[in-house]
Order: C-alpha cells, then sequence, then structure tokens
C-alpha cells in the first residue's frame, strides 16, 4: 500500500511490482472534416481516458495518433467542396488537434506524413519486397473510363457480399469484413444514382497472403483472448473459419506514396498498409519528443518493453486484427498488440453520424458550449463499447444536469465554509474503498470501461449529495476520493475539487489497493 493515494495519486504496479510501459495508438482520423461527436465517442476519448489512468498508477505511456491524409476520402470529399486534397488535408490537421486540445484529450504525438514519415513507410515495404514476404496477385477493379479511375475505397459504392449492407470498397463498416471493389453487390460509383457505365480492368498488386501466417494468427486470438473485446473475438473466429484473404499492399491510384518496388507505375502503397509503419513513426516521434537529449528507441520493438494497445472503431477491426498483424509477422521484429479495444458505433438520433449529409454534431461546438467535463462524461456514461448507442442533445443536457451539475451544486452548497472534516468512520471508509476498487478495475487493461467509470463516479456523486447535511465528512472525503480515481475521466474537474476541497494524505478505503493485473 501507498500512503498519500489521494495526495499525489494512486500508484500500482504489475503483480512483480514493477511498473508497466503502455504503446498506446488510436486510429488516425481522416483528414477530411473536423472530429464529430461520433469520433470523440471512439477511440480519442477512451484512449486518453486508458492513457491518463495508467500514467496515475505509476506506469509509463506513450500516446500516438496522427492524420491520415493519404484516405481516398479526403479526395471524394476535396472534388466536392472544389479544393486541392492537400489543402483540405492540412486545415482538417489543424482542425483535429484543435479540438482534441478543447476535449481535454492530450497525444504524446499527432504527426502528418511528411517526408520522414514517407520515407520511412516506403523503406518498410522495400524491406518485405526483398524479404520475399510480398506477393504479386492480379486484382480486378471496376474502371471509369470517363474519369480514368480505378474505383476502389471511397470511389466506389455497393453492398456488402458478405453482410449485404450498404457499404464502399475495401471494408464493410457494419460486419467488418474485407471486399474486392469488384466483388460489391451492385456496384457503383460512390454518390452516382443506380449503376454506372464502368469497365471491369485488372491489375497486378503488391499483396500480402495472409493465409501463410495462419497457424500465428491462431496462436495470437488464443493467447490474448482476455484483453480483446468479445466482437473482435467473433470477428477473428469468423475469418479463421474460412482461407484468409490476400491483403493488397498496393493499388491504381494517385493519392499516396508511390511504391517503392519497380514493376507497379501508376501505383501507390494501400493507405491501410501504409498505417502500420506510419503508426511506427508516430511513435518513434513521441519517444524522441520525451527524451530530446536521448537516441529514442524503437518502441515498437518487441523487445522495447512496451506492451501495445490500439484503439478503434469496430469497423477498422480487419486491419487491425488482421493486416496490421500479418504485416507484423511478415516484418518479424515488430511487437504484437497486448490488446485491441474497440467501440461500435455512436448514432445521432437513430442515424449514423454523416459528415455528407450533414446529419452531425461537430465535437468542438459542444465542447465549446458545454466544456470538456461534461461532454466527456455524458460520452463515457452512453459509450458504445459492445453495442451502439444513441446521442441527442436533448437526453445529453438532462443527463448532464441531473447526474453530474445538479449533484455537485448540492454538494458545494451545503460545504461553504466546512472546514473540520471528521476521518470517515468505519462504513464511509468501506463506501469509499469501494469506489476506489471499482474505479481500478474500468481503468485496467483486461477489464477496461468508460461506462463503469462515470457510472460509478455517478453513484457516488449522488449517494455523497444525498447524505451531505447528515454526514458532511462522508462528502467532503467522497470529493476528494473523486477528485483522485476520477482524474483520468474528468481532468478538469478533479483540478477544480483539488483546489477547493484540497488533498488528504489517507486512503479512504483503508486497506490494500488490490492488483488488478
Amino acid at each position: 500500500m501507498v500512503d498519500g493515494l489521494l495526495r499525489d495519486g494512486p500508484v500500482t504496479a504489475d503483480r512483480a511490482g514493477h511498473p508497466r510501459s503502455f504503446l498506446v495508438t488510436a486510429t488516425p482520423p481522416t483528414t477530411n472534416g473536423d472530429l464529430h461527436l461520433g469520433h470523440l465517442s471512439g477511440p480519442y476519448l477512451a484512449a486518453d481516458v486508458f492513457c491518463r489512468a495508467q500514467r496515475m498508477l505509476g506506469h509509463t505511456v506513450l500516446y500516438v495518433t496522427g492524420g491520415d491524409d493519404h484516405q481516398s476520402y479526403v479526395v471524394t470529399t476535396a472534388r466536392r467542396l472544389g479544393v486541392e486534397p492537400t489543402d483540405l488535408a492540412a486545415r482538417c490537421n489543424r482542425d483535429i488537434r484543435e479540438t482534441l486540445r478543447l476535449a481535454d484529450i492530450a497525444v504524446d504525438a499527432f504527426t502528418t506524413p511528411d517526408e520522414p514519415y514517407r520515407a520511412r513507410v516506403r523503406d518498410f515495404f522495400a524491406r518485405l519486397h526483398r524479404a520475399g514476404r510480398l506477393a504479386r496477385r492480379t486484382w480486378t477493379f471496376p474502371y471509369d473510363p470517363a474519369t480514368g479511375c480505378h474505383l476502389l475505397e471511397g470511389f466506389t459504392a455497393g453492398r456488402c457480399p458478405e453482410c449485404l449492407a450498404e457499404t464502399c470498397g475495401a471494408i464493410c463498416e457494419t460486419c467488418g469484413h474485407p471486399n474486392e471493389p469488384a466483388t460489391l453487390l451492385y456496384q457503383a460509383p460512390s454518390g452516382a444514382a443506380g449503376q454506372a457505365a464502368t469497365e471491369r480492368r485488372e491489375a497486378e498488386v503488391l499483396v500480402l497472403p495472409l493465409e501463410d501466417y495462419r497457424d500465428r494468427f491462431e496462436a495470437f486470438y488464443a493467447r490474448h483472448r482476455a484483453t480483446m473485446r468479445p466482437h473482435v473475438l467473433r470477428f477473428a473466429d469468423e475469418m479463421l473459419a474460412r482461407p484468409l484473404p490476400d491483403f493488397p499492399v498496393s493499388y491504381p491510384a494517385d493519392w499516396g506514396i508511390p511504391v517503392p518496388v519497380d514493376g507497379f507505375p501508376g501505383q501507390v502503397l494501400n493507405v491501410w498498409a501504409e498505417m502500420l509503419p506510419g503508426l511506427t513513426h508516430m511513435a518513434a516521434t513521441a519517444r524522441a519528443g520525451l527524451a530530446p537529449d536521448r537516441p529514442a528507441p524503437d518502441v515498437w520493438a518487441r523487445d522495447s518493453g512496451y506492451e501495445l494497445v490500439q484503439f478503434l472503431g469496430y469497423d477498422n477491426t480487419f486491419y487491425f486484427a488482421f493486416a496490421h498483424l500479418g504485416l507484423g509477422f511478415a516484418h518479424g521484429v515488430l511487437t504484437e498488440p497486448a490488446a485491441i479495444i474497440t467501440n461500435e458505433f455512436l448514432h445521432l438520433e437513430g442515424a449514423k453520424f454523416s459528415t455528407s449529409r450533414g446529419h452531425l454534431i461537430w465535437a468542438r461546438d459542444l465542447v465549446t458550449q458545454h466544456g470538456a467535463d461534461a461532454v466527456r462524461f455524458h460520452l463515457a456514461l452512453a459509450n458504445p463499447e459492445h453495442q451502439p448507442a444513441d446521442f441527442s442533445e436533448k437526453d445529453f443536457l438532462t443527463t448532464v444536469e441531473a447526474r453530474l451539475q445538479r449533484p455537485l451544486a448540492t454538494l458545494h452548497a451545503a460545504l461553504a465554509g466546512y472546514d473540520r472534516p471528521a476521518p470517515p468512520d468505519p462504513t464511509a471508509a468501506e463506501v469509499l474503498g469501494r469506489y476506489r476498487d471499482r474505479m481500478l478495475r474500468a481503468y485496467t487493461l483486461e477489464t477496461f470501461s468508460l461506462r463503469q467509470a462515470a457510472e460509478t463516479t455517478a453513484h457516488l456523486l449522488g449517494l455523497l449529495a444525498g447524505r451531505v447535511t447528515t454526514d458532511p465528512a462522508l462528502a467532503l472525503h467522497g470529493l476528494r476520493a473523486l477528485a483522485a480515481w476520477a482524474a483520468p475521466l474528468l481532468p478538469g474537474l478533479s483540478r477544480e475539487l483539488r483546489e477547493r476541497y484540497g488533498t488528504t494524505g489517507q486512503d479512504p478505503g483503508r486497506g490494500e489497493v488490490p492488483a488488478p493485473w
């Protein structure tokens, strides 16, 4: 047990008593717009809370992400707006950084595809090719003779051949299964009405044959079932129940990083393949930023001592759970994920957030109007951890007022001038100890849950507000406990409570902090 839990924050370590090191990634956001509320509710908030919690518990953490500039959706949006894709991506990178800052989401590195980034990506795939890990395959693409473009990813739409949902090329956002653009049912150029006059054209592309690594995938998912959410495990089981597909590393397009291998003119690297070495570059940048006077070790290396934890929307599962993992197997020395933590979609009043249809709430607007803590609290409380959730501004206002602002106002009014706190009695100590224990569980890798952290904090606030007139000592010690244990979730409120009510050097639970690992 470490004294001063509420003075300096709780400190724990692994079962052997050693601090841990985490490398945390959140899927780089596509730079075709600012972050809307659906984005914020997903990997960016979850990863931030996880990182803050691990630092609070005495661990080392690097949190990295960056602009995903080479997505085809940057091009399609730029065309719709009548601007250059490079200008759109640059503007959106600035907007996304500012929105993250306003939402109190702190990353150690937010990078964009500069020349060092591109060089690292090119070198990664050139090495894989020289090592014989990549193969040539003939791929069939829809082709639009009017534009001279192969239709892939955001340039084509249709029905998923796996689950029949509406989808674009490459991946189905609903079921997560990959597709080849030519296999989409009722395929047409994205945004086109009806069946467009397209051709089928073949092109030789570079692929990673995922089936070559079947034994490695099966062993990986057998080892890591405790740190994967059920939907990821179900998807992995579905994929492994059939031959694994080839993952295209290149495709015929002109937006992205040119293929660093002879024989593939007019092709660029698949942006989802690019993302793995891109993230390793972001990690190296973050490490260098923390230790500018020392050489930066490769924190993505298997022997680095860092545990890789990846936060992403479920729609990206194939890329992280198979494509990137397979590229890591092929590379040979990259660390495997210790956990892949997904979220489902947050809907807006019953329908998906959509920038193109204007069906959205910009995250920056809500944070600016109501404050970062209010938005973080509600998005955690109604988080789509295991199934889709729905957001309405009316529910947001009602919930935040009833479960956060009103209890706090009651407590502040009742404790005004109260400066003689007695030690908590045994019942109060037990209550606050249980709050601590549940928050520890919510922050632990294997049982990480934004919902549990927010629900438990809301319940404590309700309990304290209901008893403050009869037991002000409990209320004061409870707010100090909340200031410590809810800090990763509500960093602004935690700072305010510490300034208003001070801290205590005693653990209100009066017991050992359970080893959550």
